[in-house]
């Protein structure tokens, strides 16, 4: 396995990136007076090893798990993010600095020239494989940083630092056509001569992202076709638990992931353990990550209408509801869309395992270390997905989830969207919804119209892949942030901030059309006064 050559390699990457920790972070290249280049890369397994730590561009647990803060589904507790979030962020927003990547661009840059400089020393095999993987993890961010930034520069060698500082931004279209060109080509390399570590980019991983960035940018044929190039390998199916899709205790023995992120303890971890969990818990957490109230009413009630509508459908749950409800139980929360309980810690939710109960969610519990009047930033609701629940103490910051960057249950509903949009086989698209619906334990939708149906593929993406970095991506290329990011912000309701269990007020949010693209960093213009800024900033 890959992570299995990160952990062995990792003392060595560390005086490799010693060596990258002078560079400008911004769009300068590794500082090459300070390798011999020659030595470095007349040496086959020191190929590898750079190429195995440009896995570490990819998205991991602060891309997966934050992102979704930045929407409707969730705040932070870090500014950043929240302003972000709540459309009060600026130029020099740290968040948004983090999105402009041109130091992993230097980096991949400066390992594909080093591949070149290697080529005499590998096999055919091995220099097609080592230059496809890179080229990908470098179209992996050049696509995300054109989504956020829109025109962008187009940087494809080792730079000076004066060169750096004299580029300026090619337009959009031209930078997606070089992600394009860039997967395809390491696409055709990759089933040339198949990859099969499991880790690693190979042909599905392409053919998955593929899929993700021609959907996203409207080529809905070109989505289909690499969508059922990764259906028809026959190799991936739905884990029968969505619960445990994301824990640990899983990481290998699913057929559903087609590509993540590895992590083994302890040399090779992330922090999520610690930074999504309640202070009542084993890892005496941190809460960094907010659900919000409007992301939870989106969970529908179990006879599959949305939750707000069981009073005026006379649904039987209502009744049964207000019949379980007690000062430590919220009724609320449940006869829900079982993905609730196994996403989303709410006020009472209790950390069970093997049937026995670890720890108790107590927002509303003046005895609890999560009480809301002590920690006055809570909505009331944290994640659970992503949390290892048989973790000790010790495991709150060595976390080993693997992070999931593509996989199955999405590439149906990116199948099905593309069915919707094109509008030529409504039959297949609701299929494909219930496929996912029905592993969840949910009822299934009915074929309606054009506009029925995408509001349930919405829907489904919303819960189905909530928390997993790809909300704020459906709301900006659906155009609906005027819609869905404005507003009052709420959280649970509490005895604690009301006797008559109001819901909790957290912030008013704010959009303006500009926001549609962030603004180019200032940080990065001061460096380079060539880079113009985005219309609005």
């Amino acid at each position: 396995m890959l992570r299995d050559k990160l952990i062995k390699y990792c003392s060595a990457i560390c005086a490799v990136l010693f060596l990258f920790s002078g560079c400008d972070d911004l769009l300068t290249t590794p500082p090459l007076d300070k390798i011999a280049d020659d030595l470095w890369w007349a040496d086959k397994s020191q190929v590898g090893m750079m190429v195995d730590n440009c896995y570490a561009q990819l998205w991991g647990d602060y891309e997966v798990a934050y992102h979704d803060c930045m929407t409707d589904n969730a705040t932070h507790r870090s500014d950043a993010i929240v302003q972000v979030g709540n459309g009060t962020f600026d130029t020099q927003n740290g968040f948004v600095s983090d999105q402009w990547r041109y130091s992993a661009i230097a980096q991949l840059n400066y390992v594909l020239d080093g591949i070149e400089k290697s080529k005499e020393n590998l096999s055919d095999n091995e220099y097609r494989q080592f230059k496809a993987q890179v080229r990908f993890i470098r179209a992996f961010n050049y696509y995300h940083m054109l989504f956020y930034f829109g025109d962008i520069p187009l940087i494809t060698k080792t730079l000076t630092v004066a060169e750096s500082r004299e580029t300026s931004r090619q337009p959009r279209a031209e930078v997606l056509a070089f992600v394009l060109k860039e997967l395809e080509e390491s696409l055709v390399d990759i089933e040339t001569v198949p990859v099969t570590e499991s880790g690693r980019v190979n042909r599905d991983v392409i053919n998955a992202f593929l899929c993700r960035v021609n959907l996203y940018e409207k080529n809905y044929d070109k989505a289909l076709q690499h969508a059922d190039a990764v259906i028809n390998t026959g190799k991936y199916e739905l884990f029968d638990s969505y619960e445990n899709l994301f824990r640990p205790q899983t990481d290998g023995a699913t057929k559903e992931v087609i590509f993540e992120r590895q992590y083994s303890s302890p040399l090779y971890v992330h922090d999520l353990n610690r930074n999504l969990s309640p202070s009542s818990s084993v890892y005496t957490g941190w809460t960094r990550v907010l659900p919000l109230q409007d992301f939870v009413d989106e969970y529908e009630c179990i006879n599959g209408h949305p939750y707000h509508d069981c009073e005026s459908l006379g649904c039987e749950y209502v009744q049964k509801r207000k019949e379980i409800e007690t000062d430590t139980r919220r009724g609320e929360y449940e006869f829900r869309d079982p993905r609730l309980v196994v996403t989303i810690q709410y006020p009472f939710w209790e950390w069970k395992v093997d049937g026995v109960v670890k720890s108790v969610y107590g927002v509303d519990d003046p005895a609890s270390r999560d009480y809301t009047q002590s920690a006055t930033h809570a909505t009331g609701y944290l994640l659970t997905k992503w949390v290892d629940l048989r973790g000790v103490n010790a495991d709150r910051d060595r976390a080993e989830k693997n992070m999931t960057i593509l996989r199955y249950g999405d590439i149906l509903l990116m199948k099905a969207e593309a069915l919707i949009e094109t509008n030529q086989n409504p039959d297949e698209a609701v299929r494909l919804i219930n496929e996912i619906r029905e592993r969840a334990g949910m009822l299934p939708v009915s074929a309606g119209t054009q506009d029925e149906i995408r509001r349930a593929l919405r829907h489904e993406r919303r819960i189905e892949t909530a928390f997993e970095g790809l909300r704020y991506f459906d709301i900006i290329r659906w155009r609906i942030a005027g819609q869905v990011k404005p507003g009052k912000a709420y959280g649970a309701r509490m005895k604690a901030i009301s006797e008559n269990m109001d819901h909790k007020f957290m912030e008013d949010r704010f959009w303006d059309d500009k926001m549609y693209l962030f603004p180019i960093p200032q940080s990065a213009r001061d460096v380079n006064p060539n880079l113009t800024q985005n219309p609005g900033w």
